[in-house]
Protein backbone atom coordinates (compact mmCIF):
# COMPACT_ATOMS: atom_id res chain seq x y z
CA UNK A 1 0.00 0.00 0.00
CA UNK A 2 1.19 3.40 -0.74
CA UNK A 3 2.86 5.37 2.34
CA UNK A 4 0.70 8.56 3.80
CA UNK A 5 3.12 11.33 1.57
CA UNK A 6 2.40 9.65 -1.49
CA UNK A 7 -0.14 7.13 -3.59
CA UNK A 8 2.12 5.61 -6.02
CA UNK A 9 0.04 5.55 -9.72
CA UNK A 10 0.59 3.22 -12.65
CA UNK A 11 -0.35 4.46 -16.25
CA UNK A 12 -0.78 1.86 -18.97
CA UNK A 13 -2.22 3.52 -22.73
CA UNK A 14 -0.47 2.92 -26.09
CA UNK A 15 -2.03 6.47 -27.07
CA UNK A 16 1.05 9.31 -26.21
CA UNK A 17 -1.95 12.12 -26.91
CA UNK A 18 -3.98 10.06 -24.09
CA UNK A 19 -1.43 9.09 -21.43
CA UNK A 20 -0.30 13.14 -21.67
CA UNK A 21 -3.58 14.51 -20.49
CA UNK A 22 -3.92 12.32 -18.19
CA UNK A 23 -0.51 13.14 -16.26
CA UNK A 24 -1.29 16.80 -17.07
CA UNK A 25 -4.36 16.05 -15.16
CA UNK A 26 -3.49 14.33 -12.11
CA UNK A 27 -0.42 16.73 -11.59
CA UNK A 28 -3.23 18.97 -10.00
CA UNK A 29 -3.10 16.33 -6.99
CA UNK A 30 0.25 17.18 -5.32
CA UNK A 31 0.12 14.02 -3.14
CA UNK A 32 0.05 12.04 -6.41
CA UNK A 33 3.19 9.82 -7.44
CA UNK A 34 3.19 9.01 -11.08
CA UNK A 35 5.33 5.70 -10.67
CA UNK A 36 5.03 4.23 -13.71
CA UNK A 37 3.93 5.08 -16.99
CA UNK A 38 3.88 1.78 -20.02
CA UNK A 39 2.71 1.54 -23.27
CA UNK A 40 2.68 -1.96 -23.53
CA UNK A 41 1.16 -4.73 -21.44
CA UNK A 42 4.29 -6.67 -20.28
CA UNK A 43 5.77 -3.83 -18.39
CA UNK A 44 2.73 -3.11 -16.35
CA UNK A 45 2.19 -7.45 -15.63
CA UNK A 46 5.70 -7.06 -14.13
CA UNK A 47 5.61 -4.11 -12.36
CA UNK A 48 2.18 -4.69 -10.38
CA UNK A 49 2.95 -7.84 -10.10
CA UNK A 50 6.62 -6.68 -7.78
CA UNK A 51 5.27 -3.40 -6.13
CA UNK A 52 2.36 -2.34 -4.86
CA UNK A 53 0.95 1.17 -6.60
CA UNK A 54 -2.40 2.40 -5.46
CA UNK A 55 -4.49 3.65 -8.38
CA UNK A 56 -3.93 2.22 -11.58
CA UNK A 57 -5.20 3.71 -15.00
CA UNK A 58 -5.49 1.41 -17.88
CA UNK A 59 -6.63 1.86 -21.07
CA UNK A 60 -10.05 -0.53 -21.71
CA UNK A 61 -8.29 -2.23 -24.88
CA UNK A 62 -5.67 -3.57 -22.13
CA UNK A 63 -8.21 -4.66 -19.54
CA UNK A 64 -7.58 -8.68 -19.61
CA UNK A 65 -4.35 -7.90 -18.19
CA UNK A 66 -6.05 -7.93 -15.17
CA UNK A 67 -6.13 -12.16 -14.76
CA UNK A 68 -2.56 -11.83 -14.69
CA UNK A 69 -1.71 -9.30 -11.93
CA UNK A 70 -1.80 -8.31 -8.54
CA UNK A 71 -4.78 -6.03 -8.38
CA UNK A 72 -4.17 -2.98 -7.04
CA UNK A 73 -6.71 -1.29 -4.69
CA UNK A 74 -7.98 0.74 -7.36
CA UNK A 75 -8.10 0.05 -10.88
CA UNK A 76 -9.26 3.40 -13.24
CA UNK A 77 -10.28 2.00 -16.90
CA UNK A 78 -9.61 4.58 -19.74
CA UNK A 79 -12.40 4.87 -21.85
CA UNK A 80 -13.40 6.76 -25.17
CA UNK A 81 -17.32 5.04 -25.78
CA UNK A 82 -18.76 1.98 -24.02
CA UNK A 83 -22.27 0.41 -23.58
CA UNK A 84 -23.75 -0.63 -19.87
CA UNK A 85 -23.23 -4.23 -20.29
CA UNK A 86 -19.42 -3.81 -21.27
CA UNK A 87 -19.73 -0.98 -18.21
CA UNK A 88 -21.05 -4.12 -15.98
CA UNK A 89 -18.48 -6.80 -17.33
CA UNK A 90 -15.67 -4.35 -16.52
CA UNK A 91 -16.63 -3.74 -12.93
CA UNK A 92 -17.10 -7.68 -12.40
CA UNK A 93 -13.28 -7.29 -13.44
CA UNK A 94 -12.18 -5.05 -10.23
CA UNK A 95 -13.04 -1.91 -12.26
CA UNK A 96 -13.26 0.93 -9.27
CA UNK A 97 -14.29 3.26 -11.69
CA UNK A 98 -14.51 4.39 -15.24
CA UNK A 99 -13.20 7.58 -17.17
CA UNK A 100 -14.31 8.48 -20.27
CA UNK A 101 -13.50 10.68 -22.95
CA UNK A 102 -13.16 13.30 -23.26
CA UNK A 103 -11.30 13.44 -19.55
CA UNK A 104 -12.17 16.24 -18.20
CA UNK A 105 -10.51 17.64 -14.80
CA UNK A 106 -14.50 17.74 -13.14
CA UNK A 107 -14.49 13.75 -14.31
CA UNK A 108 -11.09 12.95 -12.71
CA UNK A 109 -11.81 15.28 -9.68
CA UNK A 110 -15.00 13.23 -9.04
CA UNK A 111 -12.76 9.93 -9.38
CA UNK A 112 -10.52 10.96 -6.79
CA UNK A 113 -12.63 12.20 -4.35
CA UNK A 114 -14.17 8.72 -4.22
CA UNK A 115 -10.71 6.99 -4.16
CA UNK A 116 -9.61 9.20 -1.48
CA UNK A 117 -12.48 9.09 0.60
CA UNK A 118 -12.43 5.31 0.47
CA UNK A 119 -8.97 5.27 1.24
CA UNK A 120 -9.05 7.66 4.24
CA UNK A 121 -11.43 6.18 5.87
CA UNK A 122 -8.74 3.07 6.43
CA UNK A 123 -5.56 4.90 6.84
CA UNK A 124 -4.74 8.09 8.00
CA UNK A 125 -4.32 9.86 5.03
CA UNK A 126 -2.92 13.66 4.64
CA UNK A 127 -6.42 15.57 5.08
CA UNK A 128 -4.87 18.33 2.94
CA UNK A 129 -5.04 15.95 -0.17
CA UNK A 130 -9.31 15.69 0.43
CA UNK A 131 -9.74 19.41 1.42
CA UNK A 132 -7.81 19.99 -2.30
CA UNK A 133 -10.25 17.28 -3.77
CA UNK A 134 -13.33 19.35 -2.45
CA UNK A 135 -12.12 22.58 -3.67
CA UNK A 136 -11.85 21.98 -6.69
CA UNK A 137 -15.03 20.28 -7.25
CA UNK A 138 -16.62 23.69 -5.41
CA UNK A 139 -14.65 25.86 -8.07
CA UNK A 140 -16.45 24.21 -10.72
CA UNK A 141 -19.94 23.59 -9.32
CA UNK A 142 -19.56 27.48 -9.04
CA UNK A 143 -19.27 27.87 -12.84
CA UNK A 144 -21.12 25.15 -14.40
CA UNK A 145 -19.93 26.59 -17.96
CA UNK A 146 -16.87 24.31 -17.13
CA UNK A 147 -18.71 21.53 -17.95
CA UNK A 148 -17.79 20.40 -21.08
CA UNK A 149 -20.14 17.35 -21.64
CA UNK A 150 -22.16 14.47 -19.96
CA UNK A 151 -22.37 10.56 -20.48
CA UNK A 152 -25.58 9.16 -20.75
CA UNK A 153 -25.38 5.35 -20.20
CA UNK A 154 -27.38 3.65 -22.95
CA UNK A 155 -30.62 1.11 -21.99
CA UNK A 156 -30.67 -1.73 -23.22
CA UNK A 157 -31.82 -0.91 -26.67
CA UNK A 158 -29.71 1.97 -26.67
CA UNK A 159 -25.83 2.69 -26.73
CA UNK A 160 -24.71 4.82 -24.52
CA UNK A 161 -23.45 8.55 -25.58
CA UNK A 162 -21.84 11.71 -24.56
CA UNK A 163 -23.01 14.71 -25.54
CA UNK A 164 -21.58 17.90 -26.07
CA UNK A 165 -23.20 20.71 -24.54
CA UNK A 166 -21.36 23.32 -27.19
CA UNK A 167 -22.85 21.41 -30.09
CA UNK A 168 -26.67 21.17 -28.24
CA UNK A 169 -29.31 23.43 -29.97
CA UNK A 170 -32.48 22.57 -27.80
CA UNK A 171 -33.72 19.61 -26.71
CA UNK A 172 -37.87 19.06 -27.05
CA UNK A 173 -40.04 16.35 -25.82
CA UNK A 174 -41.19 13.92 -28.13
CA UNK A 175 -43.83 11.23 -26.56
CA UNK A 176 -42.29 9.42 -24.11
CA UNK A 177 -39.02 10.40 -25.34
CA UNK A 178 -36.61 13.30 -25.30
CA UNK A 179 -34.70 14.93 -28.50
CA UNK A 180 -31.79 16.33 -28.47
CA UNK A 181 -30.97 18.67 -31.46
CA UNK A 182 -27.84 19.52 -32.76
CA UNK A 183 -26.48 22.42 -34.29
CA UNK A 184 -25.51 20.38 -37.54
CA UNK A 185 -28.77 18.85 -38.26
CA UNK A 186 -28.79 15.83 -36.10
CA UNK A 187 -31.32 14.17 -33.63
CA UNK A 188 -30.73 11.75 -31.17
CA UNK A 189 -33.39 10.47 -29.00
CA UNK A 190 -33.38 9.25 -25.78
CA UNK A 191 -36.05 7.24 -23.68
CA UNK A 192 -36.10 9.36 -20.87
CA UNK A 193 -38.18 12.52 -19.02
CA UNK A 194 -37.44 15.78 -19.91
CA UNK A 195 -36.93 17.06 -16.52
CA UNK A 196 -34.79 14.52 -15.43
CA UNK A 197 -32.78 14.48 -18.46
CA UNK A 198 -31.99 18.08 -18.39
CA UNK A 199 -31.19 17.83 -14.57
CA UNK A 200 -27.71 16.52 -16.59
CA UNK A 201 -27.48 19.87 -18.10
CA UNK A 202 -25.53 22.94 -16.74
CA UNK A 203 -28.30 25.53 -15.58
CA UNK A 204 -26.22 28.28 -16.48
CA UNK A 205 -26.73 27.45 -20.20
CA UNK A 206 -30.00 25.76 -20.75
CA UNK A 207 -33.07 27.03 -19.76
CA UNK A 208 -36.41 25.35 -20.16
CA UNK A 209 -39.05 28.19 -22.09
CA UNK A 210 -42.13 26.23 -22.12
CA UNK A 211 -43.31 22.88 -21.06
CA UNK A 212 -41.72 20.63 -23.71
CA UNK A 213 -38.71 22.54 -24.56
CA UNK A 214 -35.28 23.21 -23.13
CA UNK A 215 -32.82 25.82 -24.87
CA UNK A 216 -29.05 26.65 -25.26
CA UNK A 217 -29.02 30.25 -24.15
CA UNK A 218 -25.80 30.55 -26.24
CA UNK A 219 -27.75 29.64 -29.70
CA UNK A 220 -30.49 32.02 -29.47
CA UNK A 221 -30.18 35.03 -32.13
CA UNK A 222 -33.31 36.57 -31.45
CA UNK A 223 -36.38 36.83 -29.19
CA UNK A 224 -39.43 38.70 -30.79
CA UNK A 225 -42.47 39.07 -28.29
CA UNK A 226 -42.99 35.46 -27.26
CA UNK A 227 -40.88 33.55 -29.66
CA UNK A 228 -37.33 32.95 -29.25
CA UNK A 229 -35.64 32.33 -32.50
CA UNK A 230 -32.40 29.26 -32.00
CA UNK A 231 -29.84 29.16 -34.34
CA UNK A 232 -31.51 31.74 -36.66
CA UNK A 233 -33.38 28.02 -37.85
CA UNK A 234 -35.94 27.18 -35.06
CA UNK A 235 -38.62 29.07 -32.89
CA UNK A 236 -40.52 28.36 -30.09
CA UNK A 237 -43.06 30.22 -28.00
CA UNK A 238 -42.07 30.98 -24.52
CA UNK A 239 -44.41 30.22 -21.82
CA UNK A 240 -45.54 33.57 -19.12
CA UNK A 241 -44.34 31.26 -16.10
CA UNK A 242 -41.01 30.69 -17.78
CA UNK A 243 -40.05 34.22 -19.76
CA UNK A 244 -38.59 35.98 -16.92
CA UNK A 245 -36.19 33.03 -15.75
CA UNK A 246 -35.47 33.06 -19.52
CA UNK A 247 -35.00 36.83 -19.61
CA UNK A 248 -32.36 36.30 -17.07
CA UNK A 249 -30.50 33.65 -18.26
CA UNK A 250 -29.82 35.39 -21.26
CA UNK A 251 -25.64 36.09 -22.13
CA UNK A 252 -25.68 40.06 -22.09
Amino acid sequence: MASNKNFDVVILSDEESKVALLKDLLSNFYSLKIALVCHHPAEAIEYLNNHRPTIFFVDMCFADILHDVRKPPFIVGLCDSINTKRVKQFLKMGFFEIFYSPYTERELNSIMGKILNIYGAYNKVDQRILRRVEEDRLAYDADDRLIKSVFITGTRNEESTRIFFDKVLYVKKVGNQVCVCYEDGSRKYFHSNLKIFTSKFPKSRFQKINRSVVVNVDKVTGVIKNHVIIANTANFEVSRSFRKAFIDRLPM
